[in-house]
């Protein structure tokens, strides 16, 4: 009875009536990136994308008032993407997919999610985000990105993810980084995986490629739960290269994988403060 309104589509949340004790109660509760006072209460059309989230959450600590970017150093970019390694997906598992990628760049999946505005996941795929100048030109290095140009339909449903004008568009400036098979490892990272995927299900689908020395899991150490990420590490490079190239956008548990090269010292991560 408290729930008044809610999105399901690109972003997900609700609007509800409650007291300022139990919005700080909702506040702390796993799955929640903001509770805010809902500005346009008497209009149909809610902001549940938070891009800005200064005093968004003032009952979270971890949020404050840090802002994701200075004021005024952002624009909006539209994101083309290469197609996934599977025939059908669903738009959930691309809007899962197209925020791992985003991570790559800000360290951190919350503050991806929230960046993200649009998504396009049939014919076409990619998505728009609002990004520094900085982070947009990293993004054009993540494995997959095809291009990263200004979104110039800002606030219009058509989008031109089919690059029919690729004018003022960032491209990988050295097609070596960017394809996979030209990667040199022995070691893999994955993430986006279903918290109930086994270590026997992950080994299962990326033995075919080559001898495994290692698949690990990563594990919460309180709630003995995955967190949805693991390594995984071949005898050889020619394994890895091989299942890096073949595996990446795969699904396994009904959810499309992110496999990348393991790095000590994770290449896109920024490590923004929270």
């Amino acid at each position: 009875m408290c729930i008044y309104d809610a999105s399901c589509d690109t972003h997900f949340g609700f609007c509800c009536n409650v007291d300022e004790e139990t919005s700080r109660e909702l506040a702390r509760l796993p799955g929640v990136l903001t509770v805010r006072p809902d500005p346009d209460y008497n209009s149909v059309k809610k902001d549940y994308s938070c891009l800005d989230i200064q005093m968004s959450n003032p009952w979270n600590s971890q949020i404050g008032t840090t802002l994701l970017f200075p004021l005024g150093t952002t624009k909006h970019w539209l994101v083309r993407m290469d197609k996934p390694g599977v025939g059908v997906v669903t738009k959930a598992q691309m809007v899962d997919r197209y925020a791992q990628i985003l991570t790559k760049v800000l360290g951190n999946e919350k503050d991806a999610q929230m960046c993200i505005y649009h998504v396009s996941w049939q014919s076409n795929f990619g998505f728009c985000c609002e990004l520094d100048d900085e982070c947009a030109q990293e993004l054009t290095g993540v494995p997959g990105v095809l291009s990263v140009q200004p979104d110039e339909n800002f606030g219009s449903e058509n989008k031109d993810y089919g690059g029919n004008n690729l004018q003022n568009s960032m491209v990988p400036s050295d097609s070596s980084e960017a394809s996979p098979t030209q990667i040199k490892t022995k070691k893999l990272f994955v993430t986006g995986l279903s918290f109930y995927t086994s270590e026997k299900t992950l080994r299962a689908a990326f033995e075919g490629f080559g001898e495994l020395v290692e698949v690990k899991i990563i594990m919460d150490k309180i709630s003995k739960r995955s967190k949805g990420y693991a390594f995984i590490e071949y005898t050889t490079e020619e394994a890895a290269s091989a299942a890096l190239k073949e595996m990446n956008g795969k699904i396994i548990n009904g959810w499309m994988i992110v496999v990348d090269v393991a790095k000590t010292t994770p290449k896109y991560s920024r490590g923004r403060p929270r």
